[in-house]
């Protein structure tokens, strides 16, 4: 009597209650096995189509595959490590690096998945991540080809490391040139505004800049050397507002530790604007930098700024805004994939030597940098500024108080290694409770840039 026939005969004979009992329970395994057998069958199939198409570079394909096959068992190692890999080399680095974190938690024994973690931090540049899981594969895989593979990129990056100590330049230039549209010419090379420093005019200008420093290494964590920029700007029409600024001054870097380097800066400025002395002022600008890893870097700041104004023909009052600037601030930095995101706050406190010129003021920045990939760049920035006055201004009865909103895009492309031209657009509106100092104003660029 077969299988089938027994469990008739108990079904027709009434059997007893613990046999039906004994039964049932065995339909169910069959009917579960047969269902845990389909499911089984899918998921092989998906994989197998998916992994082949992987092998054969048809990252779309592959795609198609290891998602259904995911879907079948979505806690799946290999299904999410090959799928990782394929988004990665599909160009969405950002989910595939998901999913092979997920597949490295489900496996934390699997070197593959050690592997291709190790190669996607390494192509994104971020060696010591990378160096970290290659060793992770040499420990798990000894003596296989994965372990050949983790070896050679670790070589590999202690090359680069070696290569980049040796020729790593201790040197920069740069000379930009281009024009500028400007629909409310605005003086503010010191950020600070002047009632008749507000053009209410549009006009056109040629901008040149200059910036060249030279930092030797005095010790392997340790390097200091002068820098210097030059910036001239030329008015079609608005002569007044021609800028001419000179700035030497020092830096210093010095790396505390691995993930933890100091640099500061002295930079001394000399303006003029319209041909006639502006300004001159001495600045102190120290940053510590904090890499946490991962692509997250966090960047301290302090400033303090001397200020000495002088009086000229357009602005007779100058010298009531000398004085200083303190200034603290906190920038993190976000690199993901392609794209790299950075937020800051800052506070500064201004004090002159007249009271309706002091303020406190504080500022937040979002700012985004996307590689689109062929050596075109896409920056994106917002920026709130809010200036507190201490007293009121001449004529007003209140203390002023502006609101600055600035808002700015820019498209970069790069030729070569040394030549890059970006296109750009910035939009400024300060809304102050002093009707004098209110304007709204709209820059569109085109620059062109040497470096070396």
């Amino acid at each position: 009597m077969t299988f089938e026939e027994r469990i008739l005969y108990y079904l027709a004979t009434g059997g007893n209650r613990n046999g039906i009992t004994t039964l049932l329970l065995i339909l169910s395994l069959i009917v579960s096995s047969t269902a845990f057998a389909e499911e089984t069958a899918k998921f092989d199939l998906h994989i197998t189509k998916g992994t082949l198409a992987l092998d054969q570079k048809d990252y779309a394909r592959a795609i198609e595959n290891l998602k259904a096959a995911l879907k079948e068992k979505p806690d799946d190692p290999s299904a999410n490590l090959y799928l990782g890999i394929a988004l990665c080399n599909s160009g969405n680095e950002q989910e595939g690096e998901k999913l092979l974190k997920k597949a490295l938690k489900l496996d934390p024994l699997s070197g593959r998945t050690n592997l291709e973690l190790g190669i996607l931090y390494y192509k994104r540049g971020i060696y010591d991540e990378a160096k970290d899981f290659f060793e992770a594969v040499k420990n798990l895989s000894p003596g296989t080809d994965l372990f050949d593979m983790a070896k050679n990129y670790i070589r590999e990056i202690e090359r680069k490391e070696r290569r980049g100590k040796i020729i790593e330049k201790n040197w920069a230039f740069s000379l930009t040139g281009g024009v500028q549209y400007d629909s409310n010419v605005i003086l503010e090379p010191s950020d600070g505004v002047l009632p008749e420093g507000i053009s209410r005019k549009s006009d056109w200008r040629g901008i040149i800049y200059l910036d060249a420093k030279y930092t030797p290494a005095l010790t392997e964590n340790l390097s200091i050397g002068p820098t210097y920029s030059f910036y001239q700007s030329l008015h079609k029409k608005l002569d007044d507002f021609n800028v001419q600024q000179y700035l030497p001054g020092l830096i210093l870097n010095y790396a505390i530790s691995k993930n933890l380097t100091l640099r500061a800066q002295y930079t001394y400025e000399w303006t003029s604007v319209g041909g006639e002395h502006y300004l001159s002022s001495h600045s102190i600008f120290p940053t510590v930098t904090i890499a946490e890893g991962g692509g997250f870097f966090t960047a301290l700041l302090y400033r303090y700024q001397q200020k000495d104004f002088e009086n000229t023909t357009l602005f007779v009052n100058n010298t009531e805004r000398n004085g200083s600037n303190n200034l603290i601030g906190i920038t993190q930095y976000i690199c993901i994939s392609r794209a790299t995101l950075s937020l800051g706050y800052s506070h500064d406190v201004d004090t002159t030597d007249t009271n309706y010129w002091s303020y406190k003021g504080n500022s937040g920045n979002l700012d985004l940098r996307f590689d689109l990939g062929e050596k075109w760049v896409f920056d994106l920035s917002g920026k709130y500024y809010q200036k507190d006055y201490k007293a009121e201004y001449p004529g007003t009865a209140e203390k002023r108080k502006d609101k600055t909103t600035t808002y700015s895009a820019n498209l970069t492309k790069t030729f070569g290694s040394n030549f890059d031209i970006t296109a750009g657009w910035l939009h400024e509106n300060n809304d102050s409770n002093t009707d004098i100092f209110e304007y709204k104003r709209d820059i569109l660029t085109f620059l062109m840039r040497v470096h070396l």
